[in-house]
């Protein structure tokens, strides 16, 4: 998912992908998804709610290195 967003994001000229991750009990299983994709965490309040951010022009690495599209690798 993260290949085909920074892909899209590039195409458009789109440098920068925002994220914003609120702690409730639902969102708990994804609290370090941001950190896990190489988002840098920009702010954080007192609540624990974040804002993360992506750098998609330079130095992006692509995440998928085993999904495979039609039987070809999407590398």
């Amino acid at each position: 998912m993260m290949d085909t967003l920074a892909a899209a994001c590039k195409k458009r000229g789109i440098d920068t992908i925002c994220g914003y991750y609120y702690p409730t009990a639902k969102n708990g299983m994804v609290r370090d998804f941001y950190e896990k994709q190489g988002f840098t965490k920009v702010s954080e309040d007192e609540a624990g709610n974040t804002i993360w951010k992506l750098e998609t022009a330079d130095g992006y690495s692509r995440k998928n290195h085993v999904i495979q599209v039609n039987g070809v690798s999407d590398q």
